[in-house]
Parts: structure tokens; sequence; C-alpha cells
């Protein structure tokens, strides 16, 4: 059976499935913006426990294994060490994809070799990957989480506002079955406007650092 068109539904119905609809995409952008916390706090540590490593290998007893790290180190990271922490999280996972072609070069597989640091990169790829995915890094968008969750919440006070006058015209000038249907899903939609207000232009709502 095929599908009907929203616009042949009830006008009460397509308002009801107009609201579901920008709410599910505020559910998913408000856990999206949660998960790329946790990915890029992941992705941090990992690069800090490389840094560690490094640091470790650069005071070795064995020359051989303090030049390896003083190679790597060059090679693979930012300043100190932890520098490439505190970038925006597109440039994290940019930053991650280059450790993992550098590796590849046969004096960096040498020196990764010799130190034992082969299993840091298996976790420099998954960090890197699952940031990618929790960011949406490579999927269409350049949008940031924090990007994706006020566009969302700026659909839902755009759409709210406008099933409101809908339903109020239903109200008043509907047939009369559809005026309890109607009534019960503007206080509804009453709630949703005071749990989901519209957001802030301000700058101070903008984040200043990702990373």
């Amino acid at each position: 059976m095929a599908a009907k068109s929203l616009v042949d539904a009830p006008l009460v119905v397509a308002c009801k499935l107009r609201i579901t609809w920008v709410l599910d995409e505020l559910v998913s952008a408000d856990g999206g913006s949660d998960s790329a916390e946790a990915a890029d706090d992941g992705w941090d540590a990992t690069q800090r426990k490389g840094g560690g490593l490094l640091y470790a290998a650069s005071h070795d007893k064995d020359a051989a294994k303090r030049a390896a790290a003083g190679r790597l180190q060059k090679a693979f990271m930012k300043g100190a060490g932890s520098g490439q922490t505190k970038m925006k999280y597109h440039q994290e996972v940019d930053f991650g994809r280059n450790q993992l072609v550098l590796a590849k070069e046969p004096q960096n597989a040498a020196d990764i070799a010799l130190l034992g640091m082969e299993a840091w990169l298996v976790e420099v790829e998954e960090a890197t990957e699952t940031l990618a995915t929790a960011t949406g890094y490579g999927e269409g968008t350049a949008r940031r989480p924090y990007e994706r969750k006020r566009a969302a919440l700026s659909a839902c006070s755009a759409t709210f506002a406008d099933v409101e006058r809908q339903l109020a015209w239903v109200i008043r000038h509907g047939h009369e079955t559809d005026h309890k249907r109607a009534r019960a899903l503007l206080e509804s939609l009453h709630g949703l406007a005071n749990r989901y207000p519209a957001p802030s232009h301000a700058k101070s709502a903008e984040p200043a650092q990702e990373g």
C-alpha cells in the first residue's frame, strides 16, 4: 500500500507529524553534541599517551631509542606532545589520519617498531575514526555539533510558531470534530515551546574552543 502524501493528511495530523520530525532532529543533535565531546576526550587521551611514551623513550639508556623518540616526536606530535589536543574537531581527525600515513614511512615504521608503539597506533586509528563519526566529519557537512544543535532549535522554534498559527485557525474556523484535538495539540505545543525556547544569537552562546 502506497504511503499517503502529507498534503493529503488532515491538518491536525500534519501538524503533529511536523512537530515530531523537528523534535527527532533536536534529540539526535543533542546526543551528537554529547558523543562528540566524549569522542574528543578519548582522542586527546590517546594523543597524550603517545606523548608520554615518547617522553619516556627520550630518556632511555639506549641511544638508538632516544634518537628514534626524537624523530617520532618531531614527525608525529605538535609542540611538546599535546598541542594537537587544542585543535578543532575536524583538524584533530585530519591530524590523526596523517599520523597513520606517516607511520607507513620506512624510517618512522622502523622507529615505531623499535619503541614498541604499534599498539598505540591502533588506538590512534580507533580514536580518530570514532571522533570523525561522532562529529559527522566527512559526511557532507562541516557543521560542528553545537551548530547542528542550534539549527535544530531554530527549526523547532519556526515549526512551533507555524503550527501554532495553523491550530489556532482550526480552532476558529475548522470542523467542530477537529476542535478538541487541535486544542489538545496546541496545549502540548505551548509546553514544548517552554521546554525548547528559541536559541540566543549572542556570541557567548558559541563555544570558544573545540578540542
